[in-house]
């Protein structure tokens, strides 16, 4: 099922209120329960189980607050801002969109690029100078997109573009069709239309074109374009809820997940939105 909006901008975020969504009685919440809560908020989020300590201090502060949502959103932002997080997620993505490439291979791969482009510059070679560099700069800026994500240097939009625009994603998804297939795949969640299809490969084949009725003519314009619209927005909002819920967002859900994105471009609010709650804590 394929959700398209549109959303406002400059519109204020507001707190949404559930009608008739009364809480459960969290003193009937066994203490195994909450460990699992948080067992489970670990794996997710960091990728491996709590220490002892650390299940035991969040376990007990889970149980001191009565399980409100003030100690769950503590407790996520704890973690959200750890360097294991931000770890933790680019290995996802890495995982799904650049499968078999390690940060050892961009660096190794690097290292073979520079030294090339050094013999370049012995030979006089500026023409074959210039094509390096701008394959290096991609390959920098993929090996710098986690630290300036968690840095808040660049948004969710850049980090995923940055994905996207490297030679190993090219390599996997090799000719501007195949590119542009696994683009609408993996962040729009479906394929093009036929006219979407024509459009988008003769922008990236470096012919002008028009994509969600924006122009361009080259493989930088279509990504932004991609990365820019509310389905980018609602391919997200399917990734967070199949990595944690293992199920696709209702429509409510995906209209208040396209709405945050939208106007704040705030992954990780999405994220505790759907660990906070009850459904997620099997309470």
């Amino acid at each position: 099922m394929v959700f398209i909006f549109s959303c406002k901008k400059d519109t204020v975020i507001e707190n949404i209120i559930i009608e008739d969504n009364t809480a459960p009685p969290y003193n009937e919440v066994t203490t195994v329960q909450i460990q699992n809560y948080v067992n489970k908020i670990y794996i997710d989020l960091l990728g491996r189980e709590p220490l002892d300590v650390e299940l035991t201090t969040a376990t007990s502060d889970l149980k001191s607050n009565h399980l409100d949502d003030a100690s769950r959103e503590q407790l996520l932002t704890n973690l959200m801002e750890s360097e294991e997080y931000y770890k933790r997620f680019y290995e996802i993505y890495q995982t799904s969109y650049l499968p078999g490439v390690s940060n050892d291979e961009l660096d190794i791969t690097i290292l073979i690029y520079e030294s090339e482009r050094d013999q370049a510059i012995q030979n006089g070679n500026n023409a074959l100078v210039q094509l390096y560099n701008i394959e290096l700069d991609l390959m920098y800026a993929l090996r710098n997109a986690r630290l300036e994500y968690q840095n808040g240097a660049i948004t969710i939009n850049e980090f995923m573009s940055r994905i996207t625009q490297n030679q190993f994603y090219e390599e996997i998804n090799m000719g501007a069709e195949n590119y542009v297939l696994s683009c609408f795949e993996n962040f729009l969640k479906r394929t093009p239309t036929d006219a979407q299809l024509i459009a988008s490969v003769n922008m990236v084949s470096g012919n002008p074109a028009q994509v969600f009725f924006l122009d361009g003519n080259n493989q930088n314009d279509f990504i932004n374009i991609i990365m820019n619209t509310a389905e980018f927005y609602q391919g997200l909002s399917i990734d967070i809820y199949n990595q944690l819920l293992v199920r696709q967002p209702n429509s409510q859900e995906m209209v208040d997940a396209i709405f945050i994105l939208d106007e704040t471009q705030d992954y990780q609010s999405v994220q505790r939105i759907v660990i906070k709650s009850d459904e997620y804590a099997g309470f």
